[in-house]
C-alpha cells in the first residue's frame, strides 16, 4: 500500500495546523529522565571526577564559564556589578557584554556554585543543557505536533545533534543550553499561524524569554533574530492570506515583546552599545567562523558512525567543536520522502525552506568546501556592516537548522504513529531509525580536562592576601586554548580573594582598541624569557615600575603543568618585588613594597 493513502481514515488534512492535545505527565517525567539518562552517557568522562576536571578539550573556554558562574556568586553576595568587573584584566576591567558571563545560568546553578563549586556547578550545568533544550523543544511544538512519542523523538534529535555535541566537547556551556530556536518555534505558532486570543500576553512572554536570552548568549539571540525573519518572509510568502489576517495580532505581540525586553534588558544593552571595556574594533576576519558545505554530508570526528575511507573530515574548515552543522544522507532522505508523501506536507516544506535559507547564511561570507573556498560572494556579506550583527559568527546558525530538521522529523514520525503496520510502514520506520543512528555522537566525544588546584588557592589564598589584593600570578591567565585559563579557575576557587592583571576575555583597554587577553607586562615578559628562552628578563627596575602602575601589591608563583617552581623565577621574582617572599602551602607569595 502506498505510504501516502495508507491509513486516509485518520490522516489529518495535510495543509492542517493541529490543535494541541493533553500530554501526560508521566509521558513528560519519562521523556526527561531519557534525556538525562542520555546525557549522563555523553558526559560519562567526568563522573567520576565532577570537583577536579572540567568537560571539554579547549579548557580555557571550560575555565573561562567556571569563573563567571562563581563571579556572579561573588558579585551578588557583596553588592557588586556582575556585568562589570575588575576582577580580570586590572584596573581596567571587563565588560561581561561582550563575554560570556551567562547570568541566567549563573543564578539557576548559584545553589551548586556556593555548596559545591564552580567547577562541579560547570560540569552540572554542562549535563543538564541538552536535557534541557530536549523538554524545551518538546513543550514549544505541543501544538504542532500533538504526539509526544513524535516529539519526544525529535526534541531527543534536536538536544544530542551534532551541533550541541560539537560545543559539548569544547566546554560551551552558553550552546549547549539550546532554549531560543524552541523559543521562536513557540511563538511564530503563536503570533503567526493560529488566532492569538491574548496577544500582549504573548508578546509579554516572547519579551521575557528574549531578556533570558540576552542573558544566556547575545550572539544566539542575534542570529535567532535574523531566523525569525526568514520564518516570517517564508510563511509571508507561501500562507499569504494567513500572514494578513495575523497581521493586527502581530502588531500588539511586538508592540508587548519590546516593551518588555527594553525594561529589563535597559541596563545589559547600553553595556553592549557603549559600556566601558568594549571592543573598539571587529572582534575577528568576516571569514573565520563560516561553515563548512561538505560538512552537510561529511561527519566530524565526533559522529559514532562515520564512512569516511578518504578523511574528508581532515579537510573540513575549523576545528571539531565548530563543525557542527552534519545533516547526512539518511536525513536528508527522510525530508525529501517527508515532502512528498507525508501528511504535512505544507508545514514540511515551509521549515525546509527555512531550513535551506538558514543553511545557505551559514556559510559567511564565502561558500567554503573541505576549507577550500570554491565562490567568493555569499548573501551573508550583506549583512557584514550591520551593527552587532556584523560580528555575529555565520557558523551559529548551525542550531537553527537543526531545530528546523528536529520539526520535520516530528511531523514525520507523528504520520508513521498513525498509520497501518504495512510492509512501507516497516521500511519508513527503518528509515527513521537510520536516520537517528547516524546523529549518535562517537563514545568519546566530550572529553575532560583535569585541573587540579593548589592548595593554598582553596585554603589559604583569602587568608593570606587580605582585602583589596591586586596579584600578578605565574602562570598568568591568557587566552591559550589549552591550559591558558588556568590561573581563572584558581581565582574563582579561591572565592575571588584577590584581582589580578591577566585574564581571558573579549574587550580593549586605553590605546589598544582589540584585547582578546591581559597584555603581558615587563615582569611576565621577564618570566616568559626565563621559561620558554633561558635568556635574561630584562630591568628589574621597569618590571617592578609596571607592576606598580598597574596596581599589583602581590605575587604568586605556582608550580607549572605539575612541576615545581622554576628557581630562576623565584629569583626574578624576589628582585622585582624587593621581597624575599614565603612558602604558604604550595605556593611562594612575594609582597610588592611601594
Amino acid at each position: 500500500m502506498h505510504l501516502a493513502s495508507a491509513g486516509a481514515r485518520h490522516a489529518a488534512p495535510r495543509t492542517q495546523w493541529t490543535a494541541p492535545r493533553r500530554s501526560s505527565p508521566w509521558g513528560l517525567l519519562a521523556l526527561v529522565l531519557v534525556y538525562l539518562v542520555c546525557s549522563l552517557g555523553l558526559y560519562h568522562r567526568v563522573l567520576g571526577d565532577l570537583t577536579a576536571s572540567t568537560v571539554g578539550w579547549a579548557s580555557s573556554d571550560s575555565h573561562q564559564f567556571t569563573w563567571w558562574l562563581e563571579w556572579f556568586v561573588h558579585a551578588v553576595s557583596t553588592g557588586a556589578n556582575p556585568l562589570y568587573t575588575t576582577y580580570q584584566h586590572y584596573p581596567y576591567g571587563v565588560n561581561a557584554m561582550w563575554n560570556v558571563p551567562v547570568p541566567v545560568l549563573a543564578a539557576l546553578l548559584a545553589p551548586v556554585t556556593a555548596t559545591a563549586g564552580p567547577v562541579v556547578a560547570f560540569n552540572v550545568g554542562m549535563i543538564l543543557g541538552p536535557v534541557a533544550s530536549g523538554v524545551a523543544f518538546v513543550a514549544a511544538t505541543r501544538r504542532l505536533v500533538p504526539s509526544l512519542i513524535a516529539r519526544g523523538v525529535a526534541g531527543g534529535l534536536y538536544a544530542f545533534s551534532p551541533f550541541v555535541v560539537a560545543h559539548a566537547s569544547v566546554g560551551h556551556l552558553n550552546l549547549v543550553w539550546a532554549l531560543f530556536p524552541p523559543l521562536l518555534i513557540w511563538f511564530i505558532d503563536r503570533a503567526l499561524l493560529r488566532d492569538d486570543a491574548t496577544p500582549y500576553l504573548t508578546g509579554a512572554a516572547f519579551g521575557l524569554g528574549l531578556a533570558l536570552q540576552t542573558g544566556l548568549y547575545t550572539q544566539t539571540l542575534a542570529v535567532g533574530a535574523v531566523a525569525l525573519v526568514v520564518a516570517a518572509l517564508v510563511l509571508a510568502l507561501r500562507r499569504p492570506a494567513l500572514v494578513r489576517r495575523r497581521v493586527p495580532t502581530l502588531v500588539r505581540s511586538t508592540v508587548s515583546c519590546l516593551v518588555v525586553y527594553f525594561v529589563l534588558c535597559a541596563y545589559p544593552f547600553s553595556l553592549l552599545l557603549g559600556g566601558p571595556g568594549r571592543p573598539q574594533e571587529r572582534i575577528r576576519p568576516p571569514d573565520a567562523t563560516t561553515a563548512d558545505a561538505a560538512n552537510l554530508l561529511v561527519p566530524s570526528p565526533l559522529t559514532a558512525i562515520r564512512i569516511d575511507p578518504a578523511d574528508y573530515a581532515g579537510r573540513l574548515a575549523l576545528h571539531p567543536g565548530e563543525q557542527g552543522g552534519y545533516i547526512g544522507l539518511a536525513l536528508l532522505l527522510l525530508v525529501a520522502v517527508a515532502l512528498i508523501v507525508g501528511r504535512r506536507r505544507e508545514a514540511t516544506r515551509s521549515t525546509g525552506l527555512v531550513a535551506a535559507i538558514l543553511i545557505i547564511l551559514s556559510f559567511g561570507v564565502h561558500l567554503v568546501v573541505l576549507g577550500d573556498v570554491r565562490l567568493q560572494v555569499m548573501p551573508w556579506r550583506l549583512l557584514l556592516d550591520v551593527p552587532l550583527l556584523g560580528e555575529v559568527e555565520p557558523v551559529r546558525f548551525q542550531i537553527f537548522i537543526a531545530a528546523c530538521l528536529a520539526l520535520i522529523v516530528a511531523f514525520w514520525v507523528e504520520d508513521l504513529v498513525g498509520r497501518p503496520r504495512t510492509v512501507t510502514w516497516w521500511t519508513a520506520f527503518g528509515l527513521t531509525v537510520i536516520t537517528a543512528a547516524s546523529w549518535v555522537p562517537a563514545a568519546d566525544a566530550v572529553r575532560t580536562v583535569h585541573a587540579p588546584v593548589p592548595t593554598f588557592f582553596t585554603r589559604s589564598a583569602a587568608r593570606t592576601l587580605g582585602p583589596g589584593a591586586v596579584v600578578e600570578t605565574v602562570p598568568r591567565a591568557t587566552g591559550a586554548w589549552e591550559g591558558g585559563a588556568v590561573p581563572l579557575l584558581w581565582q574563582a576557587e579561591s572565592g575571588m580573594a584577590y584581582r589580578t592583571t591577566g585574564g581571558y576575555f573579549i574587550g580593549s583597554e586605553p590605546g589598544v582598541p582589540l584585547l582578546l587577553q591581559g597584555q603581558v607586562n615587563a615582569y611576565q615578559a621577564g618570566v616568559d624569557a626565563i621559561v620558554e628562552r633561558g635568556a635574561d628578563p630584562g630591568s628589574p627596575d621597569t618590571a617592578r615600575q609596571d607592576l606598580v602602575r598597574l596596581g599589583v601589591n602581590a605575587i604568586v608563583v605556582a608550580p607549572r603543568d605539575g612541576r615545581p617552581m622554576d628557581p630562576r623565577v623565584l629569583d626574578w621574582t624576589r628582585v622585582v618585588s624587593g621581597d624575599a617572599g614565603r612558602q604558604v602551602d604550595d605556593v611562594a607569595v612575594f609582597r610588592l613594597t611601594r
